[in-house]
C-alpha cells in the first residue's frame, strides 16, 4: 500500500502545489502501514518507523521517525514524535514568518532548536507513556513548507535529529543536495560537537568504537589485540576538543586482516551500507583508511549522537537532541525526497536521480512502484536480504 495526498498554498498572487507520495515496510511482516489519525495529523506506521503530514493554509509539513531500541519503546516513541513536534511547530509558524521576512535565519534556527529540546524533554519526563522507559528513543526528519500570504513567497525547511536524510532534486534530475546533517559517529564533525558538549558539561565523553564487532565478549578482530578499535584521536586545543581520524590504527587494521576479509568487506567498501561502498573505495584507492561505513557506535551502544528520548544513551553517554537546520526560498519547481537510513542506505545518488528522471512520466502511484522495486533490486545486489515468504525487506523497517 501507498501513501498518496496532494496540498496547496496559495498567497501573494502565486500558488504552489504538492504531490505526497511515501511507502514503507515492517521489516519481515508487511508493507501495509497502520494509519493514526491525531486532530489534523495522519500517521502511517511500519514497525518502528513512521511518515506523518500535517496541512494547513499557509503551510505543510510532512516527517518521518526511525525509531530505535526495544521494539514498543523505539515504536511508541517513533509514532509519538509527530503529533509533539507537528503541533508545536505548526503553531509558532506566524513568528518563523516574521523572522523569515527580515532574513533573520539565526533566529528561526533558535527557535526550532527550543522546540525540539522541549519536546525530547517531554518524551523523556512528562509523556504519561514514554517518560517510564528507560530505553528506546526516535531519530526524526521534518520537511517544513510555508508560504508568505504578502507576497508569495515559499520557504522550504528542513530539521532532523539523527540519519534519515533528506534530499532537495532539481526539475530534470540532474542535480541532488543533501540539505540533512547524518548525525551519527560517522560524521567527525558531529564526533567534535558531541565531545566538546561533555567537555561543556564537565563529564567524560564515551569513546567511539569501530563498528559492532569488537565489543566485549564479542571481539571479532584478533590480529587487533582484545581492546576497542577507536577510529579517531582527541586532543583539547585552546580549550576546545579537536578529533582527527586514527589514521595509525586505520592502517593496522586494513593491513592485517584476513585476505577474505579485506576482498569481501574491507576493501568493497565496508559493511554498514550500500550507498557508503564506493566513497571508501576511492579513499583507499587515494592511499586512505577510511573508517566511515563500519556502523560505528558510542561505546558499542548507539550509532546515532542526536536522538530523541533513549534515556540510557542520554544517562551513560550524554547524547544530544539538537537539531541540523536547513532554510532555502523556492522559485522554481523541485522535488523533495527523504527517507530512513534502511532504504537510503542501498541507494546511491546517482540510482535516486535515475528515479526521478522517471518521475515526468509516471503518476504518483507508478512512480512509488518503481521506487520500491529500486530499492529492493539495490538492496538483493548488494546483499540485503528479502523475506522469502512474502518480499518484504528482512534489514529494517
Amino acid at each position: 500500500m501507498t501513501i498518496s495526498d496532494t496540498h496547496t498554498l496559495v498567497g501573494g498572487g502565486r500558488t504552489y502545489t504538492f504531490n505526497i507520495g511515501g511507502g514503507g515496510c515492517e521489516k519481515r511482516v508487511t508493507r501495509i502501514p497502520t494509519e493514526i489519525i491525531k486532530g489534523p495529523i495522519k500517521i502511517y506506521g511500519f514497525g518502528q518507523d513512521s511518515t506523518a503530514i500535517l496541512k494547513t493554509n499557509t503551510q505543510l509539513l510532512l516527517s518521518l521517525a526511525d525509531g530505535h531500541g526495544p521494539s514498543k519503546e523505539g515504536k511508541d516513541i517513533s509514532y509519538k514524535i509527530h503529533d509533539y513536534m507537528l503541533t508545536s511547530i505548526s503553531e509558532t509558524q506566524s513568528f518563523i514568518l516574521d523572522k523569515l521576512r527580515i532574513g533573520d535565519y539565526d533566529y528561526v534556527k533558535t527557535i526550532i532548536t527550543e522546540i525540539f529540546a522541549n519536546v525530547n524533554d517531554i518524551i523523556l519526563n512528562s509523556d504519561d507513556i514514554t517518560s517510564k522507559y528507560y530505553m528506546g528513543g526516535t531519530t526524526l526528519t521534518i520537511l517544513h513548507k510555508i508560504i508568505d500570504s504578502i507576497d508569495g513567497t515559499l520557504y522550504s525547511l528542513s530539521y532532523n535529529i539523527g540519519d534519515s536524510p533528506y534530499f532537495k532534486i532539481n526539475s530534470n534530475a540532474s542535480l541532488i543536495e543533501e540539505l540533512s546533517e547524518n548525525q551519527n559517529c560517522d560524521n567527525i564533525k558531529c564526533v567534535e560537537e558531541y565531545y566538546n558538549h561533555c567537555l561543556k558539561k564537565g563529564v567524560s565523553p564515551s569513546p567511539i568504537i569501530l563498528g559492532r564487532f569488537n565489543k566485549p565478549n564479542n571481539f571479532k578482530t584478533p590480529w587487533m589485540g582484545d581492546e576497542y578499535i577507536e577510529p579517531y584521536k582527541y586532543e583539547i586545543i585552546d580549550g576546545k576538543y579537536k578529533i582527527t581520524q586514527n589514521t595509525q590504527i586505520m592502517k593496522r587494521f586494513y593491513e592485517g586482516a584476513p585476505t577474505s576479509l579485506k576482498k569481501n568487506t574491507l576493501y568493497n567498501g565496508g559493511p554498514q551500507s550500500i550507498r557508503g561502498k564506493q566513497a571508501n573505495i576511492i579513499g583507499l584507492e587515494n592511499g586512505l583508511f577510511p573508517m566511515e561505513n563500519f556502523g560505528s557506535t558510542i561505546n558499542a551502544d548507539v550509532q546515532n549522537i542526536h536522538s530523541f528520548g533513549d534515556r540510557k544513551s542520554v544517562i551513560n553517554n550524554h547524547i544530544l537532541c539538537v537539531p541540523f537546520i536547513s532554510i532555502n526560498k523556492i522559485d522554481d519547481h523541485n522535488y523533495d525526497f527523504i527517507g530512513s537510513d534502511g532504504p537510503i542506505d542501498c541507494l546511491s545518488n546517482e540510482d535516486i536521480l535515475t528515479m526521478f528522471k522517471e518521475k515526468p512520466s509516471r503518476n504518483m502511484d507508478d512512480f512509488l512502484d518503481l521506487v520500491r522495486n529500486t530499492i529492493d533490486l539495490k538492496a538483493s545486489n548488494g546483499g540485503f536480504t528479502l523475506s522469502p515468504f512474502n518480499n518484504v525487506p528482512t534489514w529494517g523497517d
